[in-house]
């Protein structure tokens, strides 16, 4: 699903080069586990390539249900051995975890989505949602990728409120990465060379993220971040 834009940009080569952010993409991971410890059926809703549900299935040996529309992914997610749908009216038992990393985003009716997700979880299940922050980091590249929004916190935590889901946590994430997007909205995005590229993606990795982690961690988050977390349960 984070795919679903090939046809605007090389969404396939963008969401490739994101594996090397493997302190990124586990420290996305990690923080839905906080949440819901040892959760028996986990979905990973819009699960592009498989890139994070691997960092479930190889480090914390659980194995998502992918749901994916995109068929290049789709393809990608088989050969990685996991169980895809096509949505979650497919999901026949209900889900502990539904987790979800820059998803929503893309998808126009957002409060649809929500009351499925809510409908798909168990009475004390969580919804795990990781979205861009922050309409005033919209740049052209929102654009390209096919963004709808950049999210609130007040506005996601009245979409899920309205979907019958109690917030039982929200702040933001990569507090430093909110000055790197600045950056990027006033210098522009190149993914072949400079902002965007691989290796400016695992300098960001290796040298930034864990400085804008520590940041979040005393504090920060509650103050600015380029995503946003938030978790939601049934009322």
């Amino acid at each position: 699903m984070q795919n679903s834009f090939q046809n605007k940009y090389s969404g396939l080569d963008e969401i490739i080069n994101l594996e090397v952010m493997k302190n990124y993409n586990e420290s996305i991971v990690s923080q839905s586990l906080k949440y819901k410890k040892a959760p028996k059926q986990i979905v990973d809703f819009g699960a592009g390539i498989g890139t994070l549900s691997i960092i479930f299935r190889e480090k914390f040996k659980l194995t998502p249900i992918c749901i994916e529309i995109d068929d290049v992914n789709k393809q990608y997610l088989k050969r990685r051995k996991f169980n895809v749908s096509d949505s979650l009216d497919e999901v026949l038992e209900k889900s502990d975890l539904i987790f979800s990393s820059n998803v929503l985003e893309h998808i126009e009716d957002d409060l649809n989505i929500l009351r499925k997700m809510k409908n798909n979880l168990t009475n004390d299940g969580l919804i795990y949602l990781y979205l861009p922050a922050k309409m005033s980091l919209w740049t052209e590249l929102d654009e390209i990728v096919g963004h709808y929004r950049r999210y609130e916190i007040r506005e996601i935590r009245e979409k899920c409120k309205s979907c019958g889901l109690k917030v039982v946590a929200s702040h933001y994430a990569d507090s430093v990465g909110f000055f790197a997007s600045l950056l990027m909205k006033f210098v522009g995005y190149n993914s072949k060379k400079g902002i965007g590229s691989v290796s400016s993606l695992k300098f960001y990795d290796k040298w930034v993220f864990p400085i804008s982690k520590f940041m979040d961690t005393i504090g920060f988050k509650y103050l600015f971040g380029k995503n946003l977390i938030l978790i939601a349960k049934k009322i």
